[in-house]
């Protein structure tokens, strides 16, 4: 349905305009090659933006591709696509083609899907393979179409786009059916979405250089040891009078607790209550972070039973180190019942419980104000909840043939809130923060600690065990339901998507299988897909944390920085 568009002859490209950014797996630039030469029956992946106009009225702009072009002719699309010139900034490729491709000039531009990687065939084996961010822009006039790129177009709401993609997904390109649904995903109204205030726009979608003026890490690790240590002598001595047996339960906490880690969520609890300004209590701000930290503990237990893992730092896992007092009681002609791994599984619950009920026990030794004790205790429960939840979901949703939106959705709740979000609240409710702290400290941790888990997904795959402390390949072994994997198989092409099929899941691996489903993720383009994910989530946390004091936005970012891209 023509729209009254006007159809330009327009000027033709230079050689360099031709140019396609060449991606290695984890997308960064590897070189260029001509458009001409790139796009066949085996296409690399390559480096794309993607557009969505429209206008002041909320209607969005499709147009149809030029009989010209070599991918998808005639097909019904988004507003434009095209490739980045060679250090080009994304933003600026996106306004370039939008005024190449159909006239126009964005009022406002907001780049909305950072990560979107695609392939796609068509009819005579010819392939898409693109990382290719996508934006929205609001514009006013009338589009003017290069003849070359689009010889029509056509308004639609976005109600009857979004119907159509899901009903009628062969009347549009292929591309455009999963960004619309993953759009749709982000917003009811790409107006208002694009003209929210105080969103980051197109060209702040980076972060800048910070330094802290110290370690981060170190703000609450010893205290916070002294507090635990303490706690722990005392109950152990309170679990030996029950019965001596009991206080076997007491060895695998404290062996997790002593085989080191960060301390960042206590970490995290501090800074939290710095962004409000509030004199520090010590006593009490030391007790929240050591309660943080053995819930964490607790949830460490667990895990490793869900996930069956044999070690955790390095070390044997509780389980595993349970099966070992069986196995040791038996030897020394005790009666046990049940096997080793019944008794392992089943005594590391117990022992993941006895630090959920430690966890509580620390709070119970706050001596601040009654209402700002029950607001800690209000997030603290918040957090339990949204992390029992997640964990829930990572078993419901256990293999990776999840969704997209499902996977995300895990990593929100059993990582994210739970690991970032909720110990900074925490932190902020003790020093009794105002609206204004707590948005961005919020905002701040879901970004962030959605990156957590990303980096998190990709060791799982590609980490060195000697530095992980976890063993080799266990999100393979498992076929966990990381956004990774989720992605990988979307993306894979049909043989590295049977190696895929045939080995996730499977506990007897080889290496050399181990060694294929790397490559096959590697090749679909889902690695690239997360880390540009990963750096997309980076942006955001820097964006939310220049809206707190100075001293606090530097240590958060630093921070950022060093989860978002640690090897452990």
């Amino acid at each position: 349905m023509t729209d009254g568009s006007t159809v330009l002859a327009g000027v033709k490209r230079t050689s360099r305009d031709d140019l396609v950014v060449l991606l290695d797996p984890a997308g960064r630039p590897r070189g260029t090659a001509r458009k001409r030469e790139v796009h066949g029956l085996d296409t690399p992946l390559h480096l794309a933006v993607s557009c969505y106009v429209v206008r002041p009225d909320g209607r969005v702009l499709l147009t149809r591709r030029s009989a010209a072009k070599r991918t998808w002719p005639q097909t019904w699309t988004n507003a434009c696509c095209g490739h980045p010139r060679p250090d080009e900034d994304l933003a600026d490729a996106a306004r370039r083609h939008l005024l190449d491709e159909v006239g126009l000039q964005p009022v406002r531009l907001r780049l909305a899907l950072p990560d979107f990687t695609y392939r796609a065939t068509m009819d005579d084996g010819c392939v898409e393979h693109e990382l290719c961010p996508v934006f929205v822009a609001e514009v006013e006039g009338e589009p003017a179409l290069d003849p070359d790129e689009a010889d029509d177009l056509e308004w639609s709401t976005w109600t009857e786009l979004r119907k159509r993609a899901s009903e009628r997904p062969d009347t549009l390109s292929p591309w455009s059916v999963t960004q619309i649904g993953r759009l749709g995903d982000m917003f009811a109204d790409p107006l208002a979405w694009v003209r929210e205030v105080g969103c980051p726009d197109a060209r702040t979608m980076t972060c800048r250089e910070r330094s802290a003026a110290s370690d981060p890490f170190a703000r609450m690790g010893t205290a916070v040891d002294d507090v635990i240590e303490t706690f722990m002598a005392r109950a152990e001595l309170d679990l030996h009078a029950l019965d001596p047996l009991v206080s076997e339960l007491t060895a695998p906490i404290r062996a997790l607790i002593h085989a080191g880690g960060k301390r960042l969520r206590p970490c995290l609890v501090h800074c939290g209550h710095a962004a409000t300004g509030a004199a520090v209590d010590a006593h009490d701000l030391t007790r929240v972070a050591a309660a943080v930290e053995m819930l964490h503990t607790f949830a460490l237990v667990h895990d490793d039973i869900m996930d069956q893992s044999p070690t955790r730092r390095g070390r044997p896992a509780a389980h595993v180190h349970f099966a070992g007092v069986h196995a040791a009681s038996l030897d020394a002609g005790a009666r046990v019942m049940g096997d080793g791994e019944w008794f392992g599984a089943s005594a590391a619950i117990v022992a993941g419980d006895l630090a959920f009920v430690w966890a509580d026990e620390l709070l119970d030794d706050l001596h601040g104000a009654p209402e700002v004790v029950a607001n800690v205790r209000r997030v603290f429960n918040q957090l339990r909840r949204e992390v029992i939840a997640g964990q829930y979901l990572d078993l419901r949703l256990a293999g990776p043939w999840a969704s997209d939106q499902q996977a995300l959705s895990v990593a929100l709740l059993k990582s994210a809130r739970y690991t970032v979000t909720r110990p900074l609240e925490i932190g902020a409710a003790l020093g009794r923060a105002t609206p204004e702290t707590l948005e961005p400290l919020r905002a701040y941790g879901d970004a962030v600690g959605v990156a957590f888990q990303l980096r998190d997904d990709v060791l799982g795959v590609f980490g060195d065990p000697e530095v992980t402390g976890k063993g080799v390949s266990e999100d393979l072994r498992s076929g966990k339901a990381s956004l990774l994997l989720v992605r990988a198989l979307e993306l894979a092409a049909p043989a590295e998507r049977r190696v895929l099929d045939r080995c996730l899941g499977r506990d007897d691996l080889d290496p050399n299988d181990e060694a294929r489903c790397r490559a096959a993720v590697c090749a679909s383009g889902a690695l690239a897909s997360i880390e540009a994910l990963i750096e997309s989530k980076l942006a955001l946390a820097d964006a939310a944390a220049s809206r707190l004091p100075d001293h606090v936005a530097d240590e958060l970012a630093v921070l950022a920085q060093l989860l978002a891209h640690r090897e452990a």
